[in-house]
């Protein structure tokens, strides 16, 4: 009987730690994902001062308005969808 007791003891022990790892796992998953969404906003304000002062630049030297958007190097390095297309 004591032996039995011990042993459910140290498994809800165990139990216990692993349920802290856990929590301190999803805990870090939040703190990431939150950390990244800042560090993608900060990167957008970035490129949207960045576009402003040119655009002001424009306006003082009275040049013709700049496209912003990509130039059609959105690849990824030579993949493309053709290899996703039915047979």
């Amino acid at each position: 009987m004591e032996t039995e007791a011990r042993i459910k003891k140290e498994l809800m022990l165990h139990e216990f730690e692993l349920s802290m790892k856990l929590k301190e796992g999803e805990k870090q998953v939040i703190k990431d994902k939150e950390r990244y969404k800042e560090d993608r906003k900060d990167e957008r304000t970035r490129i949207q001062a960045s576009q402003q002062s040119e655009m002001i630049e424009q306006r003082k030297k009275d040049l013709p308005a700049k496209k912003f958007e990509s130039a059609g190097f959105d690849n990824l390095d030579g993949f493309g969808l053709e290899q996703f297309e039915p047979r």
